[in-house]
């Protein structure tokens, strides 16, 4: 009887632990759904003011790169302006340069020219010395032969 008493006051201790941790579960849910029902505005909250902030800093990255571009824009066509004015000088130095160098040239043009020409009329006037003196030789050795041809008949006659 004593173990009949302690067996179903353990299993009534049990079950009022048991409700106790169910009571406990639910004051803790209801805690957990309240919280979030409460943090739920404070994270849209927070959602926003982060959204606004995140297009105020886009906002002001922007103007900052269209202020920067700007800037480059300037830079750049100063720098073309002042190339700009170089340009007339740059064009005259290549037009002196060029003629300078056709000068030059031409020059050398010439000498060569004058040389080939000369080397020419040397090789022409040595073609024909040496034309001449071949008809010399041919005209020598042939009147030569003829000479020997005419000696060798009188001695056959």
């Amino acid at each position: 009887f004593i173990m009949a008493k302690q067996v179903e006051q353990l299993e009534k201790e049990k079950k009022e632990l048991q409700e106790r941790l169910k009571n406990q579960e639910k004051k803790i849910d209801y805690f957990e759904r309240a919280k979030r029902l409460e943090e739920i505005p404070l994270i849209k909250t927070a959602y926003e003011e982060q959204r606004v902030h995140d297009m105020e800093l886009w906002e002001q990255q922007e103007e900052e790169r269209i202020t920067t571009l700007q800037l480059e824009r300037e830079k750049a066509l100063e720098h073309k302006n002042r190339l700009s004015r170089m340009l007339e000088d740059r064009d005259l130095f290549e037009a002196r340069l060029k003629a300078s160098r056709r000068t030059v040239y031409e020059d050398k043009l010439k000498q060569f020219q004058e040389r080939l020409a000369e080397e020419r009329r040397s090789r022409l006037e040595e073609r024909k010395k040496q034309r001449k003196e071949e008809r010399r030789v041919t005209y020598y050795r042939e009147k030569e032969e003829e000479e020997q041809r005419l000696r060798e008949e009188q001695l056959l006659k």
